[in-house]
């Protein structure tokens, strides 16, 4: 299938989404309440949201761009931030977020930067991600152990599931970092398996491609590793990162004139959902974040007001960086073409 058709078929799985929701969420009377409850939220709390968006953004570009400047590498904050933007449109049309690394790297290279060190700011700055948004829900699932347990009820599970796939990840990408010959004994069963299995075509190919992955993740580790500092740096700007955007769901609910939740409590619940839907192989995890969210935050906003919070939600966290990212991709396409010779 030709990259184009994929992106057409994405885009259009993810706004065939947005048109199940509300198809199915809206009858009469919820639109009429909805528009109400949409009418009566203050401008200040948009520009709220939009701001937590900003810093979400601005976070994930300064990890990156702390990370090349540790490793001499000349490039402007501005192209930090562009880099950034496009990762995250990337990751957000394609299937598992697969599409947004390798664009980075493109860019990167684009900039100057070699493929060795871009392809190592990335996988430092995705480490500190999961690992700092594991540490931050089981911190919080155990101060808010009631709390959740209120609000999901009989749905823990899919909290659980979520919250042993992240583990699982982050525990993996730990022992990539530190043990390679167990991680590749590891990878080398699961290949085997599936190439038994007839899952997987070309097992040597597949095997290749995870000794790249491994061997450039722990030297992108250790070259972090050797500067400790650089490390708590990076980990901290993750924190920051995860909770500008739990920021968003806070201010829509207070947006809505809304009590009887706190920060905490609110901080909790997104990054439950984030921790759920994050390991849904969908352009965006559409659907599934969606869902999630119905789910978790049934009690916290009340009918007629739940669907429009959901969709306020899903756009200052989804589809925002759908349409800055498109415009700017644009504009960069627009941009470059200009820049080619003319051709005889």
């Amino acid at each position: 299938m030709k990259p184009r058709t994929k992106k057409i078929l994405n885009f259009a799985f993810i706004f065939g989404t947005l048109a199940v929701v509300l198809l199915v969420g809206f009858n009469g009377q919820e639109m009429s309440g909805a528009i109400a409850a949409l009418k009566s939220i203050g401008p200040e709390w948009i520009v709220l949201c939009l701001l937590a968006w900003a810093s979400y953004l601005l976070f994930d570009s300064l990890s990156l761009h702390h990370f090349l400047k540790t490793q001499g590498q000349s490039i402007s904050l501005a192209s930090s931030i562009f880099v950034s933007l496009s990762g995250m449109y990337y990751s957000n049309i394609t299937p598992g977020a697969t599409g947004g690394q390798p664009m980075q790297v493109y860019y990167l290279k684009k900039r100057s930067v070699p493929i060795g060190i871009g392809t190592s700011a990335l996988t430092v700055k995705l480490f500190a991600f999961q690992f700092m948004l594991a540490v931050l829900g089981t911190v919080l699932w155990i101060a808010y152990r009631e709390y959740i347990a209120l609000q999901l009820g009989n749905n823990i599970w899919i909290l659980i599931i979520g919250y042993v796939y992240n583990v699982i990840v982050v525990a993996f990408t730990v022992l990539m970092a530190t043990n390679k010959r167990l991680v590749r004994f590891v990878v080398l069963l699961f290949i085997k398996a599936g190439a038994k299995l007839r899952l997987i075509k070309d097992p040597s190919a597949t095997q290749a491609r995870w000794e790249d992955v491994i061997d450039t993740f722990h030297n992108s580790v250790m070259m972090i590793a050797r500067r400790p500092m650089d490390l708590v740096v990076q980990l901290l700007l993750a924190t920051v990162q995860i909770l500008s955007l739990m920021a968003v769901t806070f201010f829509i609910y207070h947006a809505f004139r809304l009590t009887g939740s706190d920060y905490g409590q609110i901080t909790a619940l997104g990054v439950m959902l984030y921790t759920s839907a994050a390991y849904t192989p969908l352009p965006g995890a559409s659907g599934a974040q969606e869902g999630v969210f119905a789910l978790y935050f049934s009690q916290v906003f009340p009918d007629g007001i739940r669907l429009m919070a959901l969709l306020l939600w899903r756009f200052f966290t989804y589809y925002i960086t759908l349409i800055v990212g498109a415009i700017v991709s644009v504009a960069n396409g627009f941009r470059s073409g200009k820049k080619k010779p003319a051709q005889d």
